[in-house]
């Protein structure tokens, strides 16, 4: 292998059609919660309403369209999080050189492609290899400089969720990489 031809890995069709089919369902079923909070609003609000007529506390009125709202609100948190992943299993790709290892993560803009871990990092600096939920992530270790100056800066942190063929590409990173170590 050599530098001019990177090792590409990135998600399998199949990691691809799943992700997607995650995205797609948790979006119907959000559409579904949706409609069904908006159908039950009003009668919500009559019941709070007739409550304080008859004079009654309506509390537990209150308590429920609280709950739904603070329910659609998570829904929507949770969509937008189907649709990162999507995203990411969509446009990653790592690409292994004689030089080092890169991540790509296209459709993002850059600056937040590259704070969720895009990035490049050459074998000498690769220090630890971990997972950080469902992330593979490499961190890079300060080295110094040519010249005894002072040392650099750590790099910032790789990312990628997940690609085919990873066992190969950790044991690509194992081979290449002098000063790895392990995290819990």
């Amino acid at each position: 292998m050599s530098a001019a031809t990177p090792l590409v890995f990135r998600p399998s069709a199949l990691q691809r059609t799943l992700a997607l089919l995650l995205c797609a369902g948790s979006w119907l079923v959000g559409a579904r919660a949706l409609a069904s909070l908006l159908e039950q609003m009003p009668i919500l609000q009559s019941v709070i309403i007739q409550a304080r007529a008859v004079g009654d506390d309506p509390w537990r009125a209150w308590l429920l369209m609280t709950l739904a709202i603070v329910a659609v609100l998570v829904a929507g948190i949770l969509l937008l999080a189907s649709i990162l992943g999507l995203v990411l299993m969509e446009g990653t790709q790592v690409f292994v050189d004689e030089l080092g290892i890169a991540v790509e993560l296209a459709y993002l803009p850059r600056g937040f492609a590259h704070w969720l871990g895009a990035g490049r990092i050459p074998w000498k600096q690769v220090s630890t290899l971990t997972r950080s939920g469902p992330l593979f992530v490499i961190l890079s270790e300060a080295r110094d400089s040519n010249g005894g100056g002072p040392p650099l800066e750590p790099l910032s942190p790789i990312r990628f969720l997940v690609v085919d063929e990873i066992e190969r590409l950790v044991n690509l990173i194992l081979e290449r990489s002098p000063n790895i170590s392990f995290k819990d």
